[in-house]
């Protein structure tokens, strides 16, 4: 009883973070096509952490790093 217990804890955990790398590695627009796809409904919880995470997927794509002198001055605002 305890081997397939086990075998499935196991297998939940490499594949929970199989998701969380591809997840991270994958570029913004990526992120932003597959949460657009989701079609959040703003007025329940999953569709409120939705939201917030397409608004922090957005600004990852939209601000750069800014560590440069020639960043633009929507970057340079924003990190102030």
């Amino acid at each position: 009883m305890e081997y397939p217990l086990q075998t499935l804890i196991v297998a939940v955990v490499v594949l929970a973070s199989a998701v969380f790398a591809a997840w991270r590695l994958s570029p913004a627009r990526l992120k932003l096509r597959l949460l657009d796809r989701m079609r959040p409904d703003t007025a329940g919880f999953w569709g409120r952490w939705l939201a917030r995470r397409r608004n922090r997927v957005a600004e990852e794509l939209m601000h750069g790093c800014s560590a440069c002198s020639r960043a633009p001055d929507h970057v340079k605002r924003a990190s102030r």
